[in-house]
């Protein structure tokens, strides 16, 4: 990509959609800094173009405390572009519903998964996700009750609840802007 036109690759893991509906956010705010992104599911085709991109969003959802396995292949796969480029993870957890818990550093699924890749990312986020009882299947209930149960959380299996910050989300995008117009500039 030229200077002047730095497009962002926009990756996101999601089982329920929180985490798409948040990449999507962090999409429409770079795009409001005139910086274009590429959308798209991680999977085991997801590539950066390293002629196209310039830097690379992973919006990652935690399911029963673990990545998806596509995370950790995409990142030892694709280690050198990302350490050549501003790099953003942003973990979607149920567990950050407190404030407390929204701490990269102290977020334990983060620390434990950055740990393993042995990776350092040039922005590191964490944001809660939705708590939507009802799409659940039997199992999925059961265990996020148990979950909910154990952090003190909403049990009801009729809660539909969105905790994201929708306001941290978008500050999240202008920050991470700012580092890829200076870094393309």
């Amino acid at each position: 990509m030229t200077a002047s036109h730095p497009c962002v690759l926009v990756t996101h893991s999601s089982r329920f959609g929180q985490s798409t509906k948040i990449a999507q956010a962090v999409s429409d705010g770079l795009r409001a800094h005139g910086i274009a992104t590429d959308v798209v599911p991680l999977t085991k085709a997801t590539a950066p173009d390293p002629a196209r991109h310039d830097a690379i969003v992973m919006v990652m959802s935690v399911r029963y405390g673990h990545f998806a396995k596509q995370a950790e292949k995409f990142v030892t796969r694709y280690r050198s572009w990302l350490d050549a480029v501003p790099t953003l993870l942003m973990t979607v957890s149920l567990t950050a519903r407190t404030p407390e818990k929204r701490d990269p550093a102290k977020h334990v699924y983060t620390r434990k998964f950055l740990e393993k890749m042995a990776w350092v990312p040039s922005h590191v986020e964490v944001v809660a996700g939705a708590l939507e009882y009802p799409r659940y299947n039997f199992l999925d209930r059961s265990a996020i009750r148990l979950i909910m149960t154990m952090t003190h959380g909403p049990t009801d299996p009729r809660t539909w609840v969105e905790y994201t910050d929708w306001e941290r989300v978008a500050q999240v995008a202008d920050e991470f802007a700012g580092a890829v117009e200076s870094r393309t500039h």
